[in-house]
């Protein structure tokens, strides 16, 4: 069968295809607005749930001052009494306006409330109709990428322009798939070294912990600040071990990232320090503190700047990727366009006077 008998045969399939597409273009932008409204619904429900909850607790304040007075005989009584009926009328009456007017404003907050629930749910009907043409308009991408594809893929010498089309489809590809996989390690790296710098702040405190415990065993603090020392300088010696552990999972990730410098954390000698415990010992394992806090001090700032740096890059890969993601569309539809034109030119019915010819 010839290239344009094969045209000829898909032609019907084609024009079907392409008018179903043309009828769901619409859907994508459509969802991304209809989106947006439903977020602004629950934010405006969620507000009224509040303003409901603090109604409703006014409205039960209200009521109960209300009752104080309207089913009070005693107060009542006691007011007659003393000769002031008029005001505990005047009471009464504030305080059932006042109940009055919190249950007015509650029930105006749930009567708004409701409406913002109808709105929504008549929204979320219409974004799931929304998701349905966009499923459909994909589904019938797909249906006309594969029809082409059975007809175009490979070398067609018939359609040269095509060919052409083809592989800068192919190239553009290639270059989107690269830039995204540069862009995901990178920002998974990001991450790494995020945890890692968290990590680092922990052994940081830890560490300003066990050099204030040291200071304190300077002056006789005593077995109990020796434990409490050597706990703090456990927790940072945990926390420095993630931090490398981190930092070499994100330099899997990405060749970029440097390595840092040891953080030597410095536990001292229990058995000596408990038999020969005096100011020289303590002095000692004050300054190795003093020492590893230094250390990781410098490695903080060693770590932010790589975290810093990586930032950078995965910001500068994010572009690449979305500028590699436009020329992929580009060149996609470039190629759609001219298949399409290939068949409005081929796929035609030959005249009569080609038929006898």
């Amino acid at each position: 069968m010839s290239a344009q008998e094969t045209l000829l045969q898909a032609s019907s399939k084609n024009a079907e295809l392409l008018q179903g597409l043309n009828e769901t273009a619409y859907a994508s932008s459509a969802l991304q607005q209809s989106q947006a409204y439903l977020n602004d619904l629950d934010r405006e429900i969620k507000q009224c749930d509040s303003q409901v909850r603090q109604l409703e607790y006014k409205t039960k304040i209200e009521l109960s001052d209300h009752k104080k007075y309207a089913d009070s005989t005693t107060r009542r009584f006691m007011h007659r009494a003393v000769g002031k009926k008029e005001k505990f009328a005047e009471k009464a009456s504030k305080e059932e306006r006042e109940y009055v007017e919190a249950l007015a404003a509650e029930n105006q907050a749930k009567s708004r409330r409701e409406e913002w629930i109808k709105n929504r749910d008549e929204a979320r009907k219409h974004h799931a109709e929304l998701e349905q043409t966009e499923s459909t308009h994909k589904r019938l991408q797909a249906e006309l990428d594969a029809l082409y594809n059975s007809i175009f893929a490979g070398p067609t010498p018939e359609f040269p322009g095509e060919d052409r089309k083809e592989w800068a489809l192919g190239q553009a590809k290639d270059s989107f798939n690269d830039a995204k996989r540069k862009h995901e390690a990178e920002a998974q790296a990001v991450k790494c070294l995020h945890d890692a710098n968290q990590f680092m702040s922990e052994a940081l405190r830890s560490l300003d912990d066990a050099r204030s415990h040291s200071r304190m065993d300077m002056f006789g603090g005593g077995t109990l600040t020796d434990m409490m020392e050597r706990e703090a300088l456990s927790r940072a010696q945990n926390a420095t071990d993630k931090v490398k552990m981190l930092v070499s999972q994100a330099q899997r990730l990405s060749p970029d990232i440097q390595s840092l410098g040891n953080i030597d954390i410095s536990h001292g000698h229990a058995m000596s320090d408990i038999m020969f415990d005096n100011i020289f010992s303590d002095m000692a394992q004050h300054d190795r503190i003093k020492a590893s806090q230094a250390q990781a001090e410098k490695e903080a700032r060693t770590l932010k700047d790589l975290l810093n740096k990586a930032q950078q890059r995965s910001g500068q890969y994010q572009q690449e990727a979305d500028s590699a993601l436009t020329r992929l569309e580009t060149a996609r539809r470039e190629l759609q366009q001219i298949r399409q034109e290939t068949f409005e030119k081929f796929a035609q019915p030959p005249t009569y006077n080609q038929a006898v010819s």
